[in-house]
């Protein structure tokens, strides 16, 4: 695993971390967000070509929805990391009576920077997928195909009852939520649970950006 997989696997991580709130209490979840910000500070940097490469090339429907996931990632990390130093209780950045507003944006740019790393990780699929099968041998594995429709199909079945489970639309729409705390949850489960959410996302980014794909090609005769 090179250096960039462990940095991106550790934000992967950490993020899914974060958002246990009511296990790593707000000291680990301030902690947490502090190596995620560097992190990404790091994944930054070793992407730093991507910024510079805006302005060149033909700008097609892929590359499109490449930039507007990637924006809303950006944006959405912004305003978390933003809220967050309002609010941190662990931070000398963090306010007092810090406004309601920026509790709100916190919580409401948490979830859609979910949303959006699924997002990301989908449309960067098919760099990164080779790269898995090369360094974890995964090419030895027989019916690799069919493992990989199994797995989407476990993927957008836990993706979907997760969601409802943890009422995600509910959580983005600052809408109340019954009996939240009732709701039975371990370390395990609502890590897996988040990340079966994010992967439903990039499977459905990676699955759009192949069709986009496909209609670009032309037709043989």
């Amino acid at each position: 695993m090179n250096k960039r997989m462990i940095v991106d696997t550790g934000m992967l991580i950490s993020f899914l971390m974060i958002l246990d709130y009511r296990f790593v209490r707000n000291f680990g979840h301030e902690m947490l967000a502090i190596l995620f910000f560097l992190l990404f500070l790091l994944h930054t940097w070793f992407n730093r070509q991507w910024y510079t490469s805006l302005a060149r090339g033909r700008w097609n429907t892929d590359r499109k929805l490449t930039f507007l996931s990637d924006l809303l990632l950006l944006l959405s990390f912004a305003a978390v990391m933003g809220s967050g130093f309002m609010i941190s209780h662990v931070l000398p950045t963090g306010m007092e009576k810090a406004p309601r507003l920026a509790h709100q944006v916190h919580h409401v740019a948490g979830y859609v920077m979910l949303i959006a790393m699924g997002f990301h990780l989908g449309l960067h699929w098919s760099a990164i997928l080779p790269r898995m099968e090369k360094g974890m041998d995964l090419g030895k594995i027989p019916h690799l195909s069919l493992v990989y429709k199994l797995l989407l199909l476990l993927i957008a079945a836990g993706g979907i009852y997760f969601s409802f489970y943890y009422s995600i639309g509910s959580r983005l729409l600052l809408q109340r939520i019954p009996n939240a705390r009732a709701i039975p949850v371990t370390l395990w489960t609502f890590t897996l649970g988040h990340l079966l959410i994010l992967s439903l996302y990039a499977a459905a980014a990676y699955y759009v950006q192949q069709l986009f794909r496909r209609k670009r090609k032309p037709s043989r005769r």
